[in-house]
């Protein structure tokens, strides 16, 4: 098996544990408490993460995502105001949708992203304009607090 092929079983393995774990803390009742906690978590560890993996810029953050994780591949576009990111197919949702399972957004890819995008230098933040667990596409717009 070539590469490419490995590293697309894996993501498919990834998202589907991902989901998975969402059942798990959805069924034990503690989903919304083990986002919170992990919504910290994720802060505190942002400003190194970006450091270790060399983003500087938002668009970079959404590029990883798209790479490694595979969930949803970004398309971007960035102007003077704003970068924005569209997605208009995740493998995570789609499997969380397929189990009949809660939201998986917040905890595995909004935080995260907006605990990132948070931590740039520079100053930013992140709008959700949609989901593709509510919409048919996923866009997120990043904004200079400047």
């Amino acid at each position: 098996m070539d590469t490419e092929k490995r590293l697309k079983m894996l993501q498919l393995f990834y998202a589907g544990v991902l989901a998975d774990s969402v059942r798990r803390y959805s069924e034990a009742g503690i989903l919304e408490a083990v986002e919170e906690k992990k919504k910290q978590e994720q802060k505190m560890a942002a400003r190194g993460q970006l450091a270790q993996l060399q983003i500087t810029v938002p668009a970079e953050i959404f590029r990883l995502y798209s790479g490694v994780f595979g969930c949803i591949s970004w398309e971007i576009e960035e102007t003077q105001e704003k970068v924005t990111a569209i997605g208009h197919s995740c493998l995570l949702c789609a499997i969380a949708k397929k189990m009949d399972l809660p939201k998986p957004c917040n905890i595995y890819c909004i935080n995260p992203v907006r605990a990132q995008v948070e931590a740039l230098e520079g100053g930013y933040r992140l709008e959700v304009a949609s989901t593709l667990w509510e919409s048919n596409k996923c866009e997120f717009n990043v904004i200079s607090n400047q």
